[in-house]
């Protein structure tokens, strides 16, 4: 890994006394991309630039006249005819003109994915299930480090999968290190998103599991019966693909509540919720490159009802 300029340790002279000089380098080499952007992505990507990344690009040709409104890195003067993935980056690479960011090209919904290949770590926000399982194949054939996340109205969610990932614990205050090996690494292994989203329904507990994995697993069974992700108007089949695998996997005192399915459906975005899931997101795709600290495997879920973000391995 090539040593740090003098401009890169004297901006990230902060971050360099907390996680050191060779974490730093590593951040330095990542190559990211991030696809589909949306509010969510925008706060994701945000981090990772101040961070320092080596490079990060950006695939949406959305074009700015249908850009979505939580993303504040497109003036509202944008040319309509520039993509948001275009005037992204450009806002992105003011915020750290020490970070390569660039335009991939094309969308979200292409079919060949062997480009992932050139990246590290790959990012999906906002799309289907059945297009985040494709992208996900396509990573794991290719070693990148996949992530999908999607924000829906007061709920939010990433999946990450590293496949097999080494890693090196980070000190815990208070910690007894006789017990404990900070610096002997360990690894773990990560489940497909298609076998998380087909697991088995009589393994889930009917209070510790989030009843948002009740929901994934019911959108993908609505996603592969009619082709199209689930929307509002779909809300009674929903409600009545989850009473079936209730049903059969004999869990009566598993209950996800109307109002959860029903904010899941809708078709919003809040910002606050967007901030708070990419900050978290944020920090477990620098892990996923600095292989510092332990990651998240395999689901984070977040909701303003209760306020609390949940770690779950799922699959």
């Amino acid at each position: 890994m090539a040593e740090l300029s003098e401009a890169e340790a004297a901006v990230y002279d902060r971050q360099l006394r907390v996680w050191g000089i060779e974490v730093q380098k590593r951040l330095n080499a990542a190559k990211i991309l991030i696809a589909g952007y949306t509010g969510l992505a925008v706060e994701v990507a945000k981090n990772i630039v101040l961070a320092g990344v080596g490079s990060l690009s950006l695939m949406d040709s959305t074009l700015c006249a249908s850009a979505d409104p939580d993303n504040f890195l497109v003036p509202h003067d944008a040319k309509h005819q520039a993509s948001v993935a275009e005037v992204s980056a450009a806002a992105l690479q003011e915020m750290n003109p020490l970070v390569k960011v660039s335009v991939q090209a094309g969308s979200a919904d292409v079919k060949d994915l062997s480009f992932v290949a050139s990246y590290q770590v790959v990012l999906l926000v906002d799309q289907s299930l059945e297009r985040q399982q494709a992208w996900d194949q396509a990573c794991t054939a290719h070693g990148a480090a996949f992530y999908s996340a999607a924000s829906q109205g007061t709920c939010t969610y990433f999946f990450a999968n590293l496949h097999n990932h080494t890693f090196t614990p980070l000190e815990k205050a208070g910690a007894d290190l006789a017990d404990t090996d900070v610096s002997k690494p360990q690894e773990l292994q990560f489940p497909s998103l298609e076998s998380a989203l087909k697991t088995d329904w009589s393994r889930l507990h009917p209070r510790r599991s989030h009843k948002l994995i009740c929901l994934l697993a019911a959108c993908a069974h609505f996603e592969q019966k009619h082709n199209r992700p689930a929307q509002s108007e779909d809300l009674s089949e929903i409600k009545q693909i989850i009473q079936k695998h209730i049903t059969q996997a004999k869990l009566a005192k598993l209950n996800v509540p109307d109002d959860l399915i029903e904010e899941f459906l809708c078709d919003e975005h809040l910002p606050a919720v967007n901030a708070i899931c990419g900050g978290v997101l944020a920090n477990e795709m620098l892990k996923a490159v600095s292989h510092k600290g332990e990651p998240v495997n395999n689901f984070f879920f977040f909701g303003l009802s209760d306020g609390a973000g949940v770690v779950q391995r799922v699959g």
